[in-house]
């Protein structure tokens, strides 16, 4: 499924202005997560040589991306919210994790610079997967400008390169989104696999703390 959508987005590139196809392209490729992130930018970039558009110009296709990939990564930032809305009050008592810890963890990302300067720095490193960011944001219930302004200036830089990589025609482009894409799916396992280890640390605590936990079932 995921390589015909791939073949389609191929196809709509070229059959649409550059601009809408990046705009509806980086929320789609940021909505299904297993897409590579660097096909659409890279892809644009490509598109943005053979029609002879200066920098500037791609510069401009850039804010457009970034728009349409931030449109994308703010569905995971409610589904975050709606997680720790509806999730967290009730099983976060069988990790000692609380809808209010949460809430107030969050509250430590306030939109200071040095907030937003963090966000920056990871939504703009190129192999850093994108969804369990926007995820985690949600769920911390990050302040939203923060969340909105570091996404748009990470995610332009991360475009930024992607387009750049396919607007030189670089021999070696093929491996080099396969290598990037690689290390991304990889970055995931780790973070999916951190963020269980974390969970199952947090229950065996809870549970040796409170050893009837396991006679204890959820509220219906």
């Amino acid at each position: 499924m995921f390589t015909e959508i791939i073949h389609w987005l191929e196809a709509f590139a070229q059959s649409v202005p550059l601009s809408l196809f990046v705009f509806v392209g980086g929320i789609i490729e940021e909505v299904i997560a297993p897409i590579p992130s660097p096909l659409v930018a890279s892809l644009a970039g490509s598109i943005a040589a053979t029609q002879g558009l200066g920098l500037a110009g791609l510069a401009i296709i850039c804010v457009v991306a970034t728009v349409g990939k931030t449109l994308g990564a703010t569905i995971f930032y409610g589904l975050g919210i709606v997680f720790k809305d509806l999730a967290v009050p009730r099983f976060g008592k069988y990790v000692g994790v609380t809808e209010k810890d949460l809430t107030s963890f969050g509250r430590h990302f306030n939109g200071s610079k040095r907030d937003i300067l963090m966000l920056i720095v990871i939504r703009a490193i190129p192999v850093m997967p994108s969804t369990p960011i926007s995820l985690l944001c949600g769920t911390l219930n990050i302040n939203a400008k923060t969340f909105f302004s570091a996404s748009l200036l990470g995610f332009y830089v991360r475009e930024m390169i992607f387009m750049l990589i396919g607007y030189t025609g670089l021999s070696a482009l093929d491996s080099l989104m396969n290598g990037l894409d690689m290390a991304e799916t990889i970055l995931k396992i780790v973070v999916v696999v951190a963020f269980l280890a974390v969970l199952g640390w947090l229950f065996w605590k809870r549970k040796k703390s409170d050893p009837a936990l396991w006679l204890k079932s959820p509220k219906k």
